[in-house]
């Protein structure tokens, strides 16, 4: 009888930690698809600023380029 009633306490604490396994689990892949949002708009934002900045700097170099006029000492 004690082999039975060992056996099912084994049982018992396999499943409960199957359970808190599988909750750890949920919790784990809830918080890697949260992360993976977040990346993706971080990544988004990056973009958009690489855009601006690439947008400036040619802003910039149409206005700091040299006039095709002769030089002042001609």
């Amino acid at each position: 009888m004690s082999d039975t009633h060992e056996m099912e306490q084994r049982v018992l604490v396999l499943e409960e930690l199957v359970s808190h396994q599988e909750h750890l689990l949920r919790e784990l892949n809830r918080t890697v698809f949260e992360l993976r949002g977040e990346l993706d708009r971080l990544e988004l934002g990056y973009r958009r600023q690489q855009e601006r900045i690439e947008s400036l700097t040619d802003a910039r170099t149409r206005d700091d380029a040299p006039a095709h006029d002769p030089p002042p000492h001609y």
